[in-house]
């Protein structure tokens, strides 16, 4: 019996009949060079639709791009013809597997640099964009004439590329969404003023594709529900702009939410409550006929028909839970919910990545924590061997669990030791932290998985070299991850990861030393258990080592609850009752703490490596994760992963 009744059953937009509710939603990737498709996206894509996902909307697409620029080059595009047919070797391998999938149209506007676009940005007005404060040109009324005219003709590019719909991008901020916000149109003539005027412009873009493709050619509108700033768009405001598009002849609102410099993300992170927006798809729902599809951390199959089930929204967008487990529509409808990977929220090898690249200018592409096979799935299928190993893993952390799991899963014998008494390793540390539970269910998960996949786990096992030696096994993998660093001029104090497995000194006052991830993570557990709480860091940023989203809210958590924070705060010494410490090349001295919790980085932890090297004994070794080098775990799931795969 299908437990998901809703989510699985059929619904058309337009003239496309969709097998399910599953919608995957236009998510970046860096996977392009040159503007066309390469193999890596190719198979990117076709895993979701052998996967089941009722719908694949590709990342932006630009309709309007400056050649040999970084836009031309590194995003998908349909400006031009030649770009047409790697599109429809894209389309071609969906529809083999089954799938549909759209294509986003999409002109950035003011959210751009010169320096990414080739050319000035432009928008309906001179305003600057908060985040990238260029200056846009304003765009003259032949202008905006002429991209509304690029949109038909990429939509029409779209459809010869064998497309079965396309997406309008006016969420984000980006230059439709621009047209509707007086924060950015502040134009008189028929483009600006009113609500009509303001939503003119994706008017004319919709009734020009219906005009060109048919009325029964699928053109889904994705807008924002809310802007998030003040002053911004409310639901209120969408509510009123929605029955225009749908008028224009829009056959389904993708609603999400979120500008640059919103307040909050859009693309939320795991701080945020699973189906964060769905309440705004909701009100734009109340307004229109045609379909609407909600957003917002839906990462499970339950939510999903919970949402659809209770009317909320007719199709569920679930971009990176698609990420995490390209299989969870099959392996949902046939009730296998429990072997879905699960989306952690925590944005590391995706969003974060995208982020990091518009600020570093590397294009480094996409991948995911809990899956490391996203842009890799053409070249990491997972097949049985022919001769089985026994193979030792060392460490219980999160790369020592993927390692395990993928070797077992290949069909070696495999054993983990696991010197405590619970695996997780740091992961579980940070599922401490509170809006972190994500990383406990991840663990919980990879235990259920283990056991699934035959691993003997061992608990409260360190693991030696002679205790290795002894075992004999065919291949080592040494999990055993990193130790903290307790730096010299602390003459009390304990470490982050102390506090985190719940050994708090005693007293009210704590000084956090670092204000890196650990350290920022750290003062947030402290002060939601009450206590007043001072971080010290050395350089000039908070959360440097963080994604942009998560250290954005936790920089907000932290001044809620009034957490003091010192920045370029050089610490040389920490005694029982002073810290003395230079700030802007001034000596200061800090008295009145109870406790000093050091957040200072930590130290790989390879004895087990050294040992097994000097023992002279002939022994296939992999060392990986934090032992190697501290990291995130992002890296130690995927070294973990490719040394489980190689065997």
């Amino acid at each position: 019996m299908n437990p998901y009744p809703v989510l699985f059953s059929p619904l058309p937009i337009g003239g496309l009949l969709v097998e399910n509710r599953i919608v995957m939603p236009a998510m970046a990737t860096n996977f392009l060079n040159d503007g066309t498709v390469p193999e890596r996206l190719i198979g990117y894509y076709q895993a979701r639709a052998r996967g089941g996902a009722g719908l694949l909307v590709t990342e932006a697409a630009a309709v309007q791009a400056v050649p040999g620029s970084p836009l031309s080059r590194f995003h998908l595009n349909l400006s031009e013809d030649r770009f047409v047919p790697s599109l429809k070797a894209l389309t071609d391998a969906v529809h083999e597997k089954g799938g549909k999938i759209a294509v986003q149209l999409s002109h950035l506007g003011r959210q751009v640099t010169a320096a990414f676009s080739g050319t000035t940005p432009v928008a309906p007005s001179p305003i600057p964009c908060p985040v990238t404060r260029e200056i846009p040109r304003e765009l003259a009324g032949e202008e905006i004439e002429e991209i509304v005219r690029c949109f038909i003709r990429a939509a029409i590019r779209a459809r010869e590329a064998g497309f079965d719909a396309v997406e309008l991008h006016g969420c984000h901020g980006y230059l439709i969404g621009q047209f509707f916000s007086p924060l950015s149109n502040g134009r008189t003539d028929r483009f600006g003023g009113t609500v009509e005027g303001r939503s003119r412009f994706a008017v004319e873009i919709i009734r020009g594709i219906k005009e060109a493709l048919g009325r029964s050619f699928p053109v889904i509108a994705r807008i924002n529900g809310e802007d998030g700033v003040p002053g911004g768009l409310t639901v209120e405001d969408m509510k009123k702009i929605a029955p225009f598009l749908t008028g224009a002849g829009a056959d389904a609102l993708h609603v999400s939410a979120g500008v640059y410099g919103s307040s909050r993300a859009t693309v939320a992170p795991m701080y945020e409550e699973p189906g964060c927006y769905v309440s705004l798809a909701e009100r734009i729902r109340e307004e229109v006929t045609v379909p609407v599809i909600a957003v917002g951390r839906i990462n499970t199959p339950e939510l999903a028909e919970e949402i659809l089930r209770a009317g909320r929204a007719d199709f569920v967008a679930m971009g990176r839970a698609l990420l995490a487990d390209p299989e969870l529509p099959l392996k949902a409808s046939l009730g296998r919910t429990d072997e879905i990977i699960p989306c952690l929220g925590c944005n590391q090898g995706c969003i974060d990545r995208i982020n990091a690249s518009m600020m570093t200018g590397r294009t480094e592409g996409i991948t995911c924590l809990v899956n490391p096979r996203v842009g890799r799935e053409g070249e990491t299928e997972i097949t049985v061997v022919k001769e089985k190993k026994h193979v030792l893993v060392a460490g219980g952390g999160p790369g020592g669990l993927e390692a395990a799991l993928t070797a077992a899963r290949r069909g070696h014998e495999v054993t983990l030791w696991e010197k405590r008494g619970v695996l997780g390793g740091q992961l579980r540390l940070a599922g401490q932290v509170p809006g972190r539970a994500s990383f406990l269910r991840y663990v919980e998960f990879m235990e259920r998985s283990l056991r699934q996949a035959g691993v003997t786990v061992i608990l409260n096992r360190p693991a030696t070299g002679e205790a290795v030696l002894a075992e004999r096994p065919d291949r080592v993998i040494v999990a055993t991850g990193a130790v903290p660093v307790l730096p010299s001029f602390m003459r009390r104090g304990c470490t982050a990861w102390d506090v985190l497995r719940g050994n708090l000194p005693e007293g009210k006052a704590f000084v956090v030393l670092g204000g890196g991830a650990v350290g920022l993570e750290t003062a947030h557990f402290l002060a939601c258990r009450g206590k007043e709480v001072t971080i010290l860091e050395a350089t000039g940023r908070f959360g440097g080592d963080m994604g942009g989203i998560d250290a954005f809210y936790l920089r907000r958590f932290l001044r809620e609850r009034k957490v003091r924070m010192e920045r370029s705060a050089l610490v040389r010494e920490v005694t029982e009752r002073e810290i003395f410490y230079s700030l802007g090349g001034e000596e200061k001295r800090m008295t009145g703490f109870d406790a000093v919790v050091a957040a200072l980085g930590a130290r790989p932890e390879h004895s087990l490596a050294d040992e097994l090297e000097a023992s002279g004994v002939e022994i296939d070794v992999t060392v990986i994760g934090d032992a190697r080098s501290p990291r995130k775990a992002l890296e130690a799931v995927r070294e973990g992963f490719d040394a489980g795969r190689r065997i």
